[in-house]
Formats: C-alpha cells, structure tokens, sequence
C-alpha cells in the first residue's frame, strides 16, 4: 500500500513584501503546490493522502480556496485524512467543521489521537489543534494504539529540543515518543525544513514560504508486510530565491543593473538581492534596481534589493578634515566607543542621508543589531 503526505502549504498567504498582483500569484503557486501533490498520487496509485496540518491560514482562508480543496479532494477519488495544524485549526469556525466535505474526506477532530482502518491491516491515527497556540502534546497523555497490523500517525507539532529551552506551544513531542506509542511511522507537520528520522518523517512545507527558508515535499510511504518505507519527491522548483550579487567591477548602475539580471537567469518567481562589493565611484540605491526602464530578468516578477552591503566610494579620512556638517558627523561617530560593525553602519546610514539618499534596509540592520544586544544583554536568546 502506498501513502502520500504533505503539510505546510498556507494557502491564502498574504506575502507581505510583494505587490499586490505577485501576492495573487504566490498563492496561486501554492494551489498548483496541492494540484500537483494530487496527481502524483494518482500517478503512484496511492491508497490515500495524509495532510499533516497548515493547509490553509485559518483567518484568511477565502471562500474560493475552499471549493477549490473541496474540488480537488472529490475529483481525486482518494481517501484523505487531514490533521488540522495550528494555523488551520478546527475550531467551530473552522471550514473543517462548517463544510461538508465529500465521502472520501475524513478531518480528525480531536485533541487525542483517533484511528481510520485502511485495507490490508493499516490504520491511520490523528488529532488535531482547536486553538492558534498551546495545544498539549498528543502523547503526554500516555497515549498506545490498541490493536494489530500496522499503525501510522499523522499530525502537526513541533518536536522538544533539550539544547533549545524555550515555551513550547504547539503539541511538543520527544523523537522517542512515537515509537514507544507503538506506531510504526509517524508523518509530522509544522517546522517548515523537512527531515528523516528513524520512526517519523518530517515532511516540511510543500512550498518555500519564504525567502532563503528551508522547504519540503510531498512524501511517499509505503507499506508493505508490516514493514514501512519512506521516499521523497522530489521538489518543485522555488518560486522565491535569495542570492548575493558582487557588483565590484561594475563601472555604472547600467553595467550593476545588467549583474542582476544575469544573476537571475533561468529562474522564476520572486526574488531577495542583496548587493556586495566595493564598486568604485558609484553611488547605488534600491530604485536604481526597481523603477524605470531597467526591467527584469524574464521569469521574474519582483525582486528586493538591499544595498546596505555595498561599500559606497566615500573616503572618510579626507571627510573627517572637511569643514562641514559631513566632516563633524564622521568625527563624531569615529570618536565614540562603538564596534567596527557597528560604526559601519552608522556612517554610512548618516553619510547616505546627508547625500539625500533614503536606504532603510541600512537603519533597519542598525536597529536589528541593537534589538539583539538588549535580548543578549537581558539574557534572552537574540
């Protein structure tokens, strides 16, 4: 018997950084995320699809999104369990527990683990998240399948860590857990970065959510005498991409533009830039990227360019003697007791602003930077 799993997908994202018409086509992305999960398992003949949680985003899931997984769930003919996660919790609002969903659809609706019997001796165990947070961990309750044959887990939840001493608020469970429940695999949602482990899989987001996060795919299970196996798809290509770009040898912003775009070949989606270098002479801002006539590499519909890397042509010993506000400013900054990054950053986030230039990217790294030192200096992890 073949299984397929996924979870993580967030249907109905907002993406935030992105113009209003490369939101609607980020979310689009993920549709095709789940269209596609659904034809690899009818192409593999699997027997049903696990979802292990995070399918859509509970206070944005639009009506649309949900006949469209009303649709695909009924068009597949497949048997499907969903273990709700806690971004598409089953509380009473929920569309899990306001639609009627075809025969073939089973949600698991409780907080403790409840059972599906599939052919040849397999049964499917899940629980659910009711709340955003705080959901106690599913097998902190003793919990054992009862029963033979082979027994399978699928929810969502986030795995104890004992170096990581943090609140954990979303169904914690230890690794050795899951064995000692008597399941024979576990498929487990929530971290978005997929990983394989002796009892249990990892599937992590079917989609890359953000831009330089780790992501998954959909998972094949196999179960055959009893004994149970493990293979990932293989990826679908990202729709968001993170790269670094050296513009050190570009004479002009056409010569920077024109590194970009190359720098972007051959991929699709969106993109996050950020520039590095010392390009002699050349003064850059985030607009030289972005407006006008430069365009964008073909495939790709927005990028985000952070210029705070660059190291602007500016000779600061022969600034620090100028008889100018430029001159006290340097001085100034140069005479306090600050750390090199540190006084990077502020001359030249002072420097750019006296030149009328408007680099946010380089007052928000300022500020990251010090919103650390308190969390480290209050003992809190940064």
């Amino acid at each position: 018997m073949k299984l397929l799993a996924f979870s993580d997908v967030h249907l109905d994202s907002k993406f935030g950084w992105a113009t209003r018409e490369v939101a609607r086509r980020q979310r689009q992305r993920l549709r095709e995320g789940v269209t596609w999960a659904f034809e690899q398992a009818c192409q593999e003949e699997a027997a049903a699809v696990l979802i292990a949680g995070d399918l859509f985003e509970h206070e944005l899931v639009s009506p649309d999104t949900v006949e469209f997984l009303r649709r695909t769930f009924e068009r597949s003919g497949l048997r499907i369990l969903a273990a709700p996660g806690n971004h598409d919790y089953a509380d009473t609002e929920s569309p899990y527990r306001r639609i009627d969903w075809p025969e073939n659809v089973h949600i698991f609706g409780e907080t403790h683990f409840t059972s599906r019997v599939l052919a040849d001796g397999v049964t499917i165990w899940g629980a659910a998240h009711r709340k955003p947070a705080d959901t106690p961990g599913f097998f902190d309750d003793g919990f054992r399948v009862e029963g033979s044959g082979t027994h399978i887990a699928v929810f969502h939840g986030e795995e104890r860590n004992a170096a990581f001493q943090g609140q954990y608020r979303h169904a914690p469970f230890e690794s050795d857990q899951i064995a000692a429940a008597g399941f024979d695999h576990a498929v487990v949602g929530h971290s978005h970065k997929p990983a394989d482990r002796p009892t249990w899989t990892r599937l992590g987001s079917l989609e890359r959510l953000k831009f330089n996060e780790a992501y998954g795919s959909a998972v094949m299970l196999e179960v055959e005498n009893g004994r149970v196996t493990r293979r990932r798809l293989d990826p679908r290509p990202p729709a968001l991409h993170t790269l670094s770009v050296d513009l050190t040898d570009v004479e002009n912003a056409s010569q920077a533009r024109d590194s970009v775009r190359n720098a972007l070949s051959g991929m699709a989606g969106a993109a996050r830039i950020r520039l590095i270098g010392e390009p002699d002479d050349l003064h850059l801002h985030e607009d030289d990227f972005t407006t006008g006539s430069s365009g964008l590499a073909d495939g790709i519909e927005q990028i985000l360019v952070d210029v705070s890397r660059l190291t602007p042509p500016y000779d600061l010993e022969q600034i620090e003697q100028e008889p100018t506000v430029r001159g006290m400013f340097v001085q100034r900054v140069r005479e306090d007791d600050l750390d090199p990054e540190t006084e990077r950053l502020v001359l030249l986030a002072g420097l750019r602003a006296l030149d009328g230039r408007d680099d946010l990217a380089v007052i928000d790294e300022l500020r990251m930077g010090a919103s650390q030192g308190d969390h480290a200096d209050k003992g809190e992890p940064a």
